[in-house]
């Protein structure tokens, strides 16, 4: 595979002393550089140059480069693995324009043990300033920084995409399936439907020397009950799950590049399955109704729910997908329906409940989306949290969901739609 030949270049690339490029103190004074590879700076007798954009904090002692790209692709831009000894800022803006600084990416990490990366969209002629300097006071000295193709590109998507995140997932039933790739930033999604008495195995093959990947099984989207973990640092993993039920069970699969892995950000693998017999429950359960309002990722937070209407079988997992990454949010309910416009006040987003409102707001309940931008929850049909306690779920009722969660550092919440599922 082509990760194989880009590995080989950036190891030649690390063994050479790199190109003399000093960079401008300032912005004004940028250094021009062309072409990839590996440059040189000093930032020991550099200033601060009073631009604090990158997540309002600044690039300490910075140096600036003018850069154009030879060729339009997507390009990273790093000082991961190079003779830098200290922790890096680093910042990318769009056209050579000082005054009206357009910034495309920054970053302070991204590399095990030290480094800083940012990927980002180049066009063939085109000028880019690159920035980069200390992280904290006080540090300063030699450093290098790479620009190269992005050994990682979103072309390299496999045929399932995309499930990228739980409510994406892809049923899969037995067989072989080839030619599929996964990256720190762009997991795969599986499920499995096992009959009872039935034992799924999974079988993940690739060469952990290319990129180490991990594998996560459960029976829930937020991976709270852990089937399997396969996280071991050789060739392949595996997972085996007898269902010991007396009713079919979905189980989730997460297969992710280790984010920890010092040589690369993504792999190829090939999965090998038996013992599935594919989607339990196709489509879900319920129905959306109520419409969301968009929130910081710019998409509307979406309900849905897998398991099975029928509320004697005690079987409904809530997922609540398309929202902000590592924000916290809970599930609420209500057996009547409403509609309350920006939270009376309290939200950026609608209300689509009425009558009383449970919140299932327990320390376990209280979820994060993490990396995936969702978090689920299995829920006890036994026990719904109402305003006076809880009740349980009768055959013939209608509940309605909703997701409550932040939307950013000082944006405040909103809210998912509304799921209604009617029970049997």
């Amino acid at each position: 595979m082509t990760m194989k030949l880009f590995l080989t270049c950036a190891a030649a690339a690390l063994l050479t002393t790199g190109a003399a490029a000093q960079g401008g103190d300032d912005c004004v004074n940028a250094t021009p550089i062309a072409m990839h590879g590996l440059y040189n700076w000093n930032n020991s007798t550099a200033t601060n140059s009073g631009v604090n954009d990158c997540n309002g904090l600044p690039v300490r002692k910075d140096l600036w480069f003018a850069w154009t790209a030879p060729t339009t692709e997507r390009v990273r831009f790093e000082t991961c693995n190079t003779i830098t000894a200290f922790d890096t800022r680093i910042a990318v803006y769009d056209g050579l324009d000082c005054n009206n600084l357009i910034l495309l990416g920054c970053n302070t990490g991204g590399c095990v043990p030290r480094g800083t990366k940012v990927d980002f969209d180049a066009v063939a002629g085109q000028s880019y300033l690159l920035r980069t300097g200390s992280r904290r006071v006080g540090d300063s000295g030699p450093g290098q920084f790479r620009i190269i193709p992005d050994p990682c590109p979103t072309s390299s998507d496999d045929g399932l995409e995309d499930n990228d995140i739980c409510a994406d997932h892809v049923a899969i039933a037995d067989g072989t399936y080839n030619n599929l790739w996964c990256s720190k930033s762009d997991p795969d999604w599986y499920s499995f439907c096992v009959a009872p008495g039935d034992t799924l195995n999974i079988d993940v093959l690739f060469t952990t020397a290319d990129g180490d990947v991990d594998i996560f099984a459960s029976d829930d989207c937020a991976l709270n009950g852990n089937i399997g973990v396969g996280g071991s640092a050789s060739d392949n993993e595996n997972i085996m799950h007898t269902n010991a039920g007396t009713a079919d069970e979905t189980i989730y699969l997460r297969v992710e590049l280790w984010n920890g892995d010092p040589t690369t950000d993504c792999n190829a693998y090939s999965m090998v399955i038996t013992g599935s017999n594919g989607a339990c429950t196709p489509g879900g359960i319920g129905t959306n109704y109520c419409t969301a309002v968009p929130n910081s990722t710019g998409q509307t937070g979406s309900m849905s729910a897998t398991g099975s209407d029928v509320a004697a079988a005690n079987d409904v997992t809530l997922i609540a997908s398309d929202l902000p990454n590592m924000q916290f949010g809970i599930f609420v309910t209500s057996l009547d329906q409403g509609f309350i416009a920006g939270g009376g006040g309290t939200s950026n987003g609608n209300i689509c409940l009425g009558g009383s409102i449970g919140r299932y707001q327990a320390a376990s309940q209280i979820l994060s989306t993490g990396q995936t931008g969702s978090f689920a929850l299995p829920i006890n049909l036994m026990t719904v949290p109402q305003g006076n306690g809880s009740v349980a779920v009768m055959a013939g009722d209608s509940w309605n969901f909703q997701a409550w969660h932040r939307d950013g550092v000082g944006l405040g919440s909103n809210f998912t739609d509304g799921l209604e599922i009617l029970f049997q």
